[in-house]
This record gives C-alpha cells, structure tokens and sequence, in this order.
C-alpha cells in the first residue's frame, strides 16, 4: 500500500475568489489532476479570505467586558473584543508566559529565536480558550498571521457545510468524487503544534473497530482511529505553519470508507464533558478513596 500527499501552492487568496476553480488547477499542476477517492485537505484560513472573514483590528470598539479582561490578562483589548464576539463561551484561560517564566514550558525547546519567541509572548501572554460551533479554540480561532498587519481572520462557522459545498463544487465541476477535510492549528492542546480537522465530507470521521479482533483473535479494547485528525496530523507536514504557501494538500492512495457523516456529529457539548468529568470523579473516589483524591487537588492548586 502506497499513501501520496501532493503539496498545491495557490495564488494569494482574496474576497470572492472562487476556491474550487483555484483547487482543481492547483490540483492539475501539482497533482497530475484530481482522481476519485482522493481527500482533500484545505486550510480553514484561506477559506475564511474566500469568504470574506475578515475583519480590521481598527474597526473594532470594546465593550467594558472585554476592557475589563484586556487589563487582567495584559493585551489589547480590540482583540478580546473580537474573541468575545466570536465565541459561545470562554471556558478557561492558559496563561503561556508565565508557564514559560515558572520554567514548566522550555521556550528553547519550542522555537530556535528565542528573542523573537518573547516578542510574541509579551504581546500574546495568555490565550482565551473557548467554546464556539460545537468545538473548542484557543483565541476563538482568530489568527493575524499570513494576513496584512492589523487583519484577523475568522474560521467560519459550519465548515461540516462548507466541505460539502468544496466537496460538490469539485464534483460538478471535474467529475471527480473526492472527500473534503478543512484543518486548523492548535497549540495548547500539547504545547506543540499539531493540525485538526475542524470540518469533513464524504469521509468516515471514526475508524469503528472497537471490540474487533486483533491478531491472535482477542476482541481489542481500540481501534477507534479518527481518521479525519490524523490525515490532518499528515497534511500538515507540507502545510506548515509559517511561510510554506501550502494551503491545500492532496491525500492519494488511503482507502478510506466514504459517508456523509460530519465531524460535528462527534463534538462533545460542554455539558457532556462535564458529566463525563464528573463520573470520573466519582468513580476515582470509589476506587481511590476521598483522602487520595483530595491530597491530589491539594497538590494540583497548591501555589
């Protein structure tokens, strides 16, 4: 078995550009076309220009919340404001500088400037992690770079919606049956960055083998593989983070089960994942005891 990832280097995209046209030359010239049954792997950032979701840091007015919250976490208030707007709920905050002041984070081991690295803290020292769309973001996906100084961009929302639409466009206009997966960068999750797929089409989100045999015929406690996050873990090797020009990539040769199933139908709503914390909890004591339990939150908010 033999898996391809074909790098597409398209055009600076701008407000009203039409996307499919623009993937399936991009596509031509670096894919040798479009085949059925391969994956397209697609920025959410170049969508957000596409589609216009942008807004200017100047244009914006904060509220005496987002003053209020600016002041505490030291950064500019404009940008709270654009993450409040652009949010359900913030959820909790992380606060990176002083991670890396306190020597929990080695900075040395996350960028090779590190005067460069600081600059960014010193303006960036906390991120806002939210609830937005049925998924959690760090700044509510609001991303300055590759976009003109004072330009954010916004992930738009629905992006199960917007890969089909890419998904039919493509077929409608080259004939070719594909599976569509939009991706975004997350940092906080394990202080390195990796991509996730924030919207899919045509593609089977979740490997559904859990309980099936493994080789020697014992019935496996896993297999449940997400597909679309780890096709997004590999497309990022050519995508990159910073000035790769890759916006877009090609997966060719992964036999994958095609459904119309969406990414968001595997979102946990923040009130799940609280009952599921809470039976955690629950159960830890059970097995644990309470005097093991509370020892361990004494030494997880000890100062």
């Amino acid at each position: 078995m033999k898996i391809e990832i074909f790098g597409l280097r398209l055009p600076e995209i701008k407000p009203g550009d039409d996307l499919v046209k623009l993937i399936i030359e991009g596509a031509s010239q670096y894919a040798d076309g479009l085949k059925d049954g391969d994956i397209l792997v697609i920025t959410s950032k170049i969508i957000s220009k596409a589609y216009g979701f942008l807004i200017k840091l100047d244009d914006i007015k904060p509220s005496p919340k987002a003053i209020k919250i600016a002041q505490k976490i030291n950064e500019d208030a404009r940008f709270v404001q654009a993450i409040l707007d652009n949010s359900d709920e913030i959820l909790f905050v992380v606060p990176f500088l002083k991670l890396i002041e306190k020597g929990l984070l080695d900075l040395k081991k996350l960028s090779k400037n590190i005067d460069a690295a600081y600059e960014v803290l010193q303006k960036v020292p906390y991120l806002l992690i939210v609830y937005r769309d049925r998924q959690i973001y760090s700044d509510a996906g609001l991303d300055f770079s590759n976009n003109p100084q004072g330009i954010i961009s916004i992930p738009p929302k629905d992006l199960d919606g917007i890969a089909k639409n890419i998904r039919d466009g493509i077929l409608k206009l080259s004939g070719k049956d594909i599976a569509v997966i939009i991706t975004d960068t997350e940092m906080w999750f394990s202080f390195g960055s990796l991509d996730f797929a924030r919207g899919s089409s045509g593609i089977e989100v979740i490997s559904k083998k859990f309980g099936e045999l493994d080789l020697y015929g014992k019935p496996k406690f896993g297999g449940v593989d997400h597909i679309a996050h780890e096709i997004a873990c590999a497309s990022a090797l050519l995508i990159g983070q910073t000035n790769e020009g890759i916006p877009a990539v090609i997966v060719r040769g992964y036999k994958y089960n095609k459904s119309e199933e969406k990414l968001s139908d595997y979102q946990l709503r923040p009130e799940t994942i609280i009952m599921i914390i809470r039976e955690i909890i629950k159960s830890s004591i059970k097995v644990l005891g309470l005097k093991s339990m509370l020892k361990l939150f004494i030494k997880l908010f000890k100062p």
